[in-house]
């Protein structure tokens, strides 16, 4: 015979409770209401603590969208092609659009396309060419511009009316030693002229970015410049941030007090302390999306120390930021006429009075 058992109560658990909720408890302030049932048992809300919230806002982040508009220039050259291959490496958005764009100049004095026809011939080349190698992406959409002027101007007016994100242009092939990009060069023109980002393709675009580079100076443009690497980047490629503090005249100062060496040494490493300390404030957002950044600090001259840090991580992509109201500045272009890698040049039009994302302007 079984031994019988005596019949223990069993306290009913919140889930078998029906949600009869107990009248006057007053909602706490500044914090969520909680649901007390009978039973003494407690329910929290699924609400997150605000302390939790990223910094930057919900939604897809604007460094990590793609390009919708592209303009590539191409004179049927090696680099214009190079320029081209790398166009089509870069990250493009759904529905991108890419236009390659040729420009010849006025023939004979005639305002008509007359004389183009080779150029006409060769640009479907070339179109023809970059539509095989996105037939993989049949959403991108690839025009051809064959246009009659001045490049400059003709590239402006086409970029301005597609509201294009990136022009792409090759340099021409320098001999060795490396000589640097003449003021009056085509690619100089573009950059000063042209109120949007250029791209600078010098190497043949065997892969993409890997070992970007970006300098900053904690202005508006530089964090632009940051955002545009980072969408050109993949997301796994680490990106080096450099940061140069002009140190010029202290320097002469105490040269000509004939400072000793101690000296020196302190007045290089309170700067490169204060600024490091800023570099981190200022890449401190852009750390929420996850992207791997490093930081470089370098004293002296900007475009000397920008140079000797891209030679020296063998950087495939250098980036720079240019303001819109003050276009053609000699750093930018003493770094653009000296680098051996792919140089980007950051611009944007000037901002209204809150961006898109709710951002205000810095």
């Amino acid at each position: 015979m079984r031994a019988s058992r005596e019949a223990r109560p069993v306290t009913p658990c919140a889930a078998d409770v029906p949600s009869e909720r107990v009248s006057g408890v007053p909602p706490r302030p500044g914090r969520p209401r909680r649901e007390v049932v009978e039973g003494g048992a407690e329910m929290r809300p699924l609400v997150s603590s605000r302390r939790g919230l990223p910094l930057l806002p919900e939604g897809l982040p604007r460094p990590l969208r793609g390009l919708k508009r592209v303009v590539v220039g191409t004179d049927f050259s090696l680099q214009s092609e190079f320029a081209l291959a790398r166009a089509l490496r870069l990250p493009l958005a759904q529905g991108a659009a890419v236009s390659v764009l040729h420009v010849s100049p006025p023939l004979d004095g005639h305002d008509s396309p007359d004389g183009t026809v080779a150029g006409e011939r060769c640009l479907r080349r070339s179109v023809s060419s970059a539509c095989r190698r996105l037939r993989q992406r049949p959403d991108v959409d690839v025009r051809e511009e064959l246009r009659v002027g001045d490049a400059p101007h003709v590239a402006t007016e086409l970029v301005k009316d597609q509201g294009a994100e990136v022009l792409v242009v090759g340099r021409p092939r320098s001999k060795y030693p490396a000589v640097p990009l003449a003021d009056t060069s085509m690619v100089m023109r573009l950059v000063r002229e042209v109120d949007a980002s250029v791209l600078v393709v010098v190497a043949h675009p065997g892969r993409v970015y890997h070992r970007p580079l970006v300098a900053v100076s904690f202005s508006r443009e530089s964090r632009r410049a940051l955002e545009l690497t980072m969408r050109l980047c993949p997301a796994s490629m680490p990106i080096e941030v450099l940061h140069v503090v002009d140190t010029r005249e202290e320097e002469a100062a105490l040269r000509r007090q004939d400072a000793p060496l101690e000296q020196w040494l302190r007045l290089r490493q309170e700067r490169e302390n204060t600024a490091r300390m800023a570099l981190w404030r200022f890449l401190a957002p852009y750390r929420e999306t996850g992207r791997e950044l490093s930081i470089r600090v370098r004293t002296g001259d900007p475009q000397e120390g920008i140079l000797a840090e891209a030679l020296e991580r063998d950087s495939d992509l250098l980036t720079l930021g240019m303001s819109s109201a003050q276009p053609g500045s000699a750093l930018t272009e003493g770094v653009l006429g000296n680098a051996r890698c792919d140089v980007l040049i950051s611009r944007h039009v000037a901002p209204s009075a809150t961006l898109p994302d709710g951002e205000p302007p810095s």
